[in-house]
C-alpha cells in the first residue's frame, strides 16, 4: 500500500502559464502535469480524509499561484527563518565580552545558546497546531512581532538574568517560522517541485549556524557585542515586518475565509466545542512523537544530527583557537567551509535529487498509483554514509597541527554537505505523509532536536576537553554510524510502517 496524495494540481489555463514559468526551477512541470493526471484517471479517489480545503481549479487555491509569487514568498520566510538560526550562534562570538560585562562564567553565558534552542523546542507544541486552526497568517504575525521584541531586548538587556530570559523568547517566538515555514510550502506546491523549494527552508535552516560565527566575529571584533546583537534584532525585525505581508496559504483557513464570504459559514461552534477542538491539536504533535513509527524515526534521527551539529560547533573553538592558534576572525572563516557544503548540497539536490524523483514519479504513474514518500529518500541515504565516515574524519585531523587545515575543513564540508541531504530528504518525506497535519507532524520533530540541540552545549566543551577532540568527535561518528540505516530501513519498509500508521491515510 501507498500513502495518498492529494491530487493537486492546477485547472488547465494555469497549469499552462505556470508550466513555462517553472521550467527553470522545477525541471519539467509538463511531465508533472501529466503523472499527476494518469494517478487521478486510475485512482480517482486519492484525497485524505482530513479538514475541507479548497478545491484543485479554484483561483484563489495556493497552489495556482504564479512561479514567481511562490519563489518570492519561500524566499522571504526562508530568510525570516535564517534569522533565527543566525542569532542562534552569532551569540557565541559575544561570549568572552559579556563574561566581563555581566561577571558571569563561561558555562552561564553559553546557556544564551542552550536558552534559544531550548525555546525551539517549546515553541512548535502550540505554534503548529495553532496554525492548523487558525491559519499560517495569524501565528506568523503574533508570532512575529514578539520575536522582533524579544531580539530588542536581549539587545539592551541590563543583566545576565534578563538576557538569558529574552534569549529562551527569542527561540520560543522565533520557532513559529522553524515550525511552519516547510508545512506553509507544502500548502502552495504539489509533490513534484515540492523537494526544490523545501531546500531553500533546509538552507536557511542549517545555514544560519554557520553563518552566525562567521560574519559575529567581525561584528564583535569591529563594533561590540552590544551591536552583535542588536543586528540579530534589526535582521529580525525586518524579516518580520515583510511576513506580516504574506497571504494565508492554508487550504482549510482559506476554505473558511471563503465560505463567510459566500455567507455560508456554518454557525460559531459552543466554547466547549472550540476547546476540546484545540486540546485535541495541543496533543497533536505528542502523539504523533510517541505514536508514530515514521515521526519517532525521523525525529530521532534528526534530534540527534542537530545535537552533533550544535556539539559540532564547540570542536572548532578548541580545534582553530586553542590548538591551531588562529585568530578569532580567522577562526570564523573556517565556517566557509559549512556554508560551501549547504550550497554544493543544494546542486545536488536541484539536480541529481529532482531527477531521481521524477524518475520514480514516472514509474508510479506508468502503475496508476500516487509517488511513494520515500522516493524523496534517495539522497538522504548517501547523507547517511558520508555524515559518519566526515566526522571520523575530522576527528583524526583536525588536532594535529601538522596536518594542514584543509583537511578538516574538508570534513566541516561533507558533515554540512551530508546533513542538508538528510534534512532535505526527511521534512518534504514528513510533508507528503501527514498533508493537511503536516505541521504538527514537524512540531514533533521540531520540538524534539531542538531539546537536544539545548542540552548538547552544556556538556559538549567539557568532553571535548575530557575526551579530546578525537574521542568526542569519534563518539558523535559511532552515534551516526547507529544511525545511518534509518533512511534505508524507510526505503525497504516504508510502505508497511505507512500501512500501519493511524493518522497517515492509504488507498
Amino acid at each position: 500500500m501507498a500513502a495518498v496524495k492529494v491530487s493537486d494540481e492546477p485547472n488547465s489555463q494555469d497549469s499552462r502559464s505556470m508550466s513555462s514559468e517553472t521550467v527553470d526551477l522545477a525541471g519539467d512541470l509538463d511531465l508533472e502535469a501529466q503523472l499527476e493526471s494518469k494517478v487521478d484517471e486510475k485512482s480517482p479517489s486519492t484525497r485524505p480524509h482530513g479538514p475541507s480545503t479548497l478545491a484543485p481549479d479554484d483561483p484563489s487555491n495556493p497552489r495556482n499561484w504564479s512561479t514567481t509569487r511562490k519563489v518570492i514568498i519561500t524566499a522571504i520566510i526562508s530568510v525570516w527563518v535564517l534569522t533565527l538560526t543566525y542569532s542562534s550562534t552569532a551569540y557565541v562570538a559575544s561570549i568572552p565580552t559579556l563574561m566581563q560585562r555581566y561577571n558571569i562564567s563561561e558555562e552561564v553565558a553559553l546557556l544564551g545558546v542552550t536558552f534559544t534552542v531550548l525555546g525551539f523546542a517549546a515553541g512548535p507544541l502550540l505554534f503548529g497546531p495553532a496554525s492548523e486552526l487558525y491559519g499560517r497568517q495569524a501565528v506568523y504575525r503574533v508570532s512575529g512581532m514578539l520575536y522582533s521584541a524579544f531580539s530588542f531586548g536581549a539587545a539592551f538587556a541590563p543583566n545576565a538574568a534578563s538576557l538569558l530570559i529574552f534569549r529562551f523568547f527569542v527561540g520560543f517566538f522565533g520557532s513559529a517560522p522553524m515550525n511552519n515555514v516547510p508545512a506553509s510550502i507544502g500548502d502552495y506546491t504539489v509533490p513534484m517541485n515540492r523537494g526544490l523549494y523545501s531546500i531553500v527552508y533546509a538552507i536557511a535552516a542549517f545555514g544560519g549556524p554557520s553563518l552566525g560565527p562567521l560574519i559575529s566575529a567581525f561584528i564583535q571584533h569591529d563594533a561590540g557585542w552590544r551591536w552583535n546583537l542588536r543586528v540579530m534584532a534589526i535582521f529580525s525585525t525586518v524579516l518580520s515586518i515583510l511576513v506580516a505581508f504574506i497571504p494565508e496559504t492554508h487550504g482549510p483557513t482559506l476554505h473558511k475565509w471563503k465560505l463567510a464570504k459566500e455567507g455560508n459559514a456554518p454557525p460559531p461552534p459552543k466554547l466547549g466545542k472550540v476547546m476540546a477542538v484545540f486540546k485535541v491539536a495541543l496533543s497533536r504533535p505528542m502523539v504523533y512523537l510517541f505514536t508514530e513509527p515514521v515521526v519517532m524515526l525521523v525525529s530521532i534521527y534528526l534530534s540527534i544530527l542537530y545535537g552533533i551539529l550544535y556539539g559540532f560547533f564547540e570542536a572548532f573553538g578548541v580545534v582553530y583557537l586553542e590548538i591551531r592558534g588562529f585568530k578569532s576572525t580567522s577562526y570564523g572563516l573556517t565556517y566557509i567551509a559549512l556554508g560551501l557544503g549547504f550550497v554544493v548540497a543544494y546542486v545536488l539536490l536541484a539536480t541529481v535529487g529532482q531527477q531521481l524523483y521524477m524518475r520514480s514519479a514516472k514509474a508510479s504513474a506508468a502503475k496508476g498509483v500516487p509517488t511513494p514518500p520515500e522516493a524523496r529518500l534517495a539522497l538522504t541515504a548517501f547523507g547517511s554514509i558520508v555524515s559518519p565516515l566526515s566526522l571520523f574524519l575530522f576527528a583524526w585531523t583536525a588536532p594535529f597541527p601538522q596536518v594542514h587545515w584543509i583537511v578538516p575543513c574538508i570534513a566541516e564540508f561533507l558533515f554540512s554537505l551530508s546533513t542538508m541531504l538528510i534534512f532535505t530528504g526527511f521534512v518534504p518525506y514528513l510533508i507528503d505523509c501527514y498533508q493537511m497535519t503536516a505541521a504538527s507532524a514537524l512540531a514533533a520533530g521540531l520540538a524534539s532536536r531542538a531539546l537536544v540541540g539545548s542540552v548538547f552545549p552544556l556538556f559538549t566543551l567539557q568532553m571535548y576537553h575530557g575526551l579530546t577532540v578525537q574521542g568526542a568527535t569519534s563518539l558523535f561518528a559511532g552515534i551516526a554510524c547507529l544511525l545511518a540505516p534509518i533512511p534505508f530501513i524507510f526505503n525497504a519498509y516504508g510502505t508497511r510502517i505507512r500501512g500501519n500508521s493511524k493518522h497517515i491515510v492509504v488507498q
